[in-house]
């Protein structure tokens, strides 16, 4: 039985919607094999800015729990109630990683660290990103599991450092963030519409390229007779793959339709609704990136997503904070009647409820015994380490899904030793650690902590206690 879908899935030929339904095929097609490493691994980095606070993502009751004998802590989550803010990942705390005192101070200190974040290296200072030395640790992992469109990188904001006041930005921008390899940064996309064109306009193989489908009336009956014909020859083993796969392309669809039903509601004395106007929103245009990349990674056009979350300069209009932008909140300002403290708690909540948005869509996904979500790695950072002004002494994460069963992350509380003492480890060591774990045996990641070395620490090469 198996060999026989094997042999249809490789043979079967696909017409005009073929390069968007030709990732599915192939994903059909590794299952079909039976080995869980034929399953391609997805990477997804959710970076925001003003620094994530550890306590903030600590369960109460593991606040005093220290590592001992120059050893990391591990602690499994399932006893230990997680906090307010991370309240959204409940239902996925069996695939939850908590990740602390892993140190990045190689990098720049202060507002941002730029590539340093994900590339483990100093940027020149905070108005200047400077060059990548390396591909950074998103693009470096994603590039193991090659896909149409490689790994893609989606924007509300560009540099954590800007002007105030700036616009939201359209277009591609340079967030200086991650990097393909050295000297080549990787481009990001602020607008969702342009977004939706460049992944699905240019795949659909038009006379005009990159020219917008319309989602309400074009997309589906481009590809209704692959569809048709998929449906119809695909064993039923794939029915169910399929059926996510086309899900995918209508909440697509459907978020088209209800911009369009707005517009009698505005229509009188107001702009004309279009995809830019109703975009100008930062929550919508986020909420928008994030029904692209989980498109993206279900279709198969992509193994691997960058998303800047925001940048300093930015207001959360859409979450009632009008009155003070990230920087402002983050040196402790306060913003429509709540505290600093309770303003930070309302974006990380929000944010999380993003992360976990996603990763409910790839766990409805089945993918051999399990879903795609067991095949999924969703990293939650800041480019600032552990404060608004972050010191780097520690660079906490948030590492969601099963990460393909390669590492000892997923349902557990993770804590290094303290900077400076035996069995600490930095942020170099982290990403090390997840390359092995991934089947890149690189030596060491990244650059070295020198203060840490004089201080007679050794602080390079993989924790063996993350790989499974």
């Amino acid at each position: 039985m198996i060999s026989s879908r094997r042999t249809f899935l490789k043979q079967l030929s696909l017409g005009s919607g073929g390069v968007l339904l030709s990732p599915l095929v192939r994903q059909l097609a590794s299952a079909a094999e039976g080995s869980p490493n034929a399953f391609p691994q997805r990477f997804v980095f959710l970076v925001k800015s003003s620094g994530l606070t550890p306590t903030a993502i600590t369960p109460k009751t593991l606040l005093d729990k220290k590592p001992t004998a120059g050893s990391p802590l591990a602690v499994s989550l399932k006893d230990h109630a997680l906090p307010d803010s991370l309240k959204a990942l409940e239902p996925f705390k069996d695939q939850l990683g908590i990740v602390q005192g892993f140190s990045g101070k190689m990098c720049l200190a202060g507002h941002t660290s730029y590539f340093g974040a994900m590339g483990v290296h100093a940027s020149p200072s905070e108005t200047s990103s400077g060059n990548p030395l390396r591909a950074t640790i998103d693009t470096r992992l994603s590039s193991r599991h090659p896909s149409p469109f490689g790994h893609v990188g989606l924007a509300l904001r560009g540099r954590a450092v800007g002007g105030s006041g700036d616009p939201i930005p359209q277009g591609t921008i340079y967030p200086g963030l991650s990097a393909l390899a050295a000297g080549r940064e990787l481009p990001f996309q602020a607008s969702p519409d342009q977004a939706y064109d460049q992944l699905f306009g240019s795949a659909m193989g038009s006379e005009q390229g990159r020219k917008r489908y319309d989602l309400e009336s074009g997309m589906l009956d481009f590809l209704s007779e692959d569809i048709k014909r998929l449906k119809k020859e695909v064993p039923s083993a794939e029915q169910d793959k399929l059926n996510h796969y086309l899900l995918a392309f209508e909440e697509l669809q459907e978020r088209r339709k209800k911009l369009a039903e707005r517009e009698d509601i505005i229509k009188n004395g107001t702009p004309k609704l279009t995809e830019k106007f109703a975009s100008e929103l930062g929550t919508d245009r986020l909420e928008s990136h994030f029904t692209l990349a989980a498109s993206c990674l279900i279709t198969g056009l992509s193994n691997g997503v960058t998303i800047r979350l925001d940048n300093l300069e930015h207001v959360y209009h859409g979450l009632g904070l009008t009155d003070q932008n990230v920087h402002a909140i983050g040196h402790g300002t306060g913003s429509n009647g709540r505290s600093s403290g309770e303003c930070r708690d309302v974006i990380r909540s929000y944010h999380i409820k993003l992360m976990a948005g996603l990763a409910e869509k790839l766990r409805r996904v089945p993918e051999g015994d399990g879903t795609m979500l067991d095949n999924t790695m969703i990293v939650y950072l800041s480019d600032a380490g552990e404060a608004h002004h972050g010191a780097l002494h520690e660079w906490p994460f948030l590492v969601l899904g099963g990460c393909g069963g390669r590492l000892n992350i997923p349902g557990n509380y993770i804590r290094m030793p303290d900077y400076g003492q035996s069995g600490h480890g930095t942020i170099g060591n982290f990403y090390t650690s997840i390359l092995n774990a991934y089947g890149d045996p690189v030596e060491h990641f990244g650059d070295p902590d020198f203060e840490l070395e004089r201080q007679g620490v050794p602080q390079r090469g993989a924790v063996a206690s993350l790989i499974t």
